[in-house]
């Protein structure tokens, strides 16, 4: 059951990040091969469900040091990349109170079920993908951490460029499927739709709003709690000069009334941040 939700929540994670630099400014992601890039990524969960007087809260903290390698590089710009996680530090508060607490710094102190869970996953190949130079999963090869529909859930870049280039003003919109895989659900489908809009360009870097919406609601308002975690908003920073992903800080802040009869609610929070760490 730990071991369910944990990588639940760490595989909504693993995705963000991209490539180059010594150009001018670029209109879209640069890769060069054999380049690795590193991505500090933080990400804070609160949950918390009522029906009556019976109230339950859990937290989490997940912080991760992303490693994208690009190998291949092909002519029309589509990069082959793999991701492993350098570092990771997992702290989960559960209902009763009780702090799970797993770190790859130093795992011989960590809760030994989450050691299990874990500790095989850091600093081994999780994926395999190619990705083009607007953002775009044009193939998952491989992944060993999570479905690969995960990848399109989330992006591993966080968003899409536009085509024709950023300029302050420009939206633009990515129209696909939210795919809820276990523990979240058995493979239910849902149209979703990412809206982009460059709100500024200065000093070589472009920042993009996104949100994220469904394109109809669940019959049930209570099929819409698990889909909460896929649909973020907030803002994306893109590093124009080296052609990559420089930033990024995502919220989620979501509740429901009356999902399991009166008196009952459920919330949900999540911050997400980013920060590219550098080549090596």
């Amino acid at each position: 059951m730990i071991r369910g939700l944990m990588a639940g929540a760490l595989a909504v994670l693993l995705i963000g990040s991209t490539a180059s630099a010594q150009l001018p400014a670029a209109k879209h992601l640069r890769w060069q091969p054999g380049q690795v890039l590193l991505y500090k990524v933080e990400h804070s969960t609160y949950n918390a469900d009522a029906i009556g007087d019976n109230k339950t809260e859990t937290k989490s903290l997940l912080k991760v040091t992303k490693r994208w390698q690009v190998g291949a590089v092909d002519a029309s710009g589509i990069a082959t990349m793999q991701l492993s996680m350098a570092a990771l530090m997992q702290e989960r508060t559960t209902p009763k109170g009780d702090v799970l607490r797993y770190d790859s710094a130093s795992p011989d102190k960590s809760t030994p079920e989450l050691k299990a869970a874990f500790g095989r996953f850091v600093n081994v190949p999780l994926a395999l993908l190619r990705v083009d130079g607007l953002g775009k999963v044009v193939e998952v090869k491989e992944s060993k951490f999570g479905p690969a529909s995960s990848y399109e859930n989330e992006l591993p870049f966080l968003a899409v460029l536009p085509a024709e280039g950023l300029r302050v003003g420009l939206t633009w919109a990515r129209s696909y499927k939210i795919t809820l895989a276990p523990p979240l659900g058995t493979g239910e489908q849902y149209d979703a739709v990412q809206r982009y809009t460059c709100k500024s360009v200065a000093d070589g870097k472009a920042t993009i709003a996104l949100t994220t919406e469904l394109l109809a609601a669940p019959k049930a308002a209570a099929d819409s709690v698990p889909l909460w975690q896929m649909m973020p908003q907030g803002e994306v920073v893109f590093d124009l000069r080296a052609g990559r992903l420089h930033s990024a800080k995502l919220e989620i802040d979501k509740e429901l009334k009356g999902h399991q009869g009166e008196n009952s609610s459920t919330k949900f929070r999540s911050t997400y941040t980013l920060e590219y760490a550098g080549d090596r």
